[in-house]
């Protein structure tokens, strides 16, 4: 009678770890992606209208401060008009920031405060 090596029962179990292996570094560096764009930046919370004109959109806090809104674009278009709550960060300007230049805010979360601006 002869034996089959026990490497050749092995292989199937080699050919998934390195299956798994791959898809875990996939993971790795898609999660490393994000965390680059994040960065270090500290997230804030900024209540006010959100203005959709042309694709574009804007949240204005009632003081009158402007932010240009990143990130769920198609979510947006639901808000416009009303009155919301925006978790995100700001994102880097490339010139130095004067007053009519709006920041840049990238939307991590959006919860709506009311149907409608005051």
């Amino acid at each position: 009678m002869t034996s089959t090596p026990l490497w050749n029962h092995c292989s199937l179990g080699k050919r998934l770890s390195a299956r798994i292996l791959v898809q875990l570094a996939v993971v790795l560096f898609l999660s490393s992606l994000l965390l680059a764009q994040h960065g270090n930046e500290p997230t804030i919370k900024v209540s006010g209208c959100v203005t959709g004109i042309n694709g574009s959109f804007r949240l204005t806090t009632y003081d009158g401060e402007q932010y240009l809104l990143k990130g769920h674009h198609s979510s947006l278009f639901s808000y416009n008009g009303m009155l919301v709550e925006i978790t995100g960060y700001l994102k880097p300007t490339p010139t130095p920031s004067t007053q009519s230049v709006p920041k840049t805010l990238q939307i991590v979360r959006i919860k709506k405060l009311a149907d409608s601006c005051p």
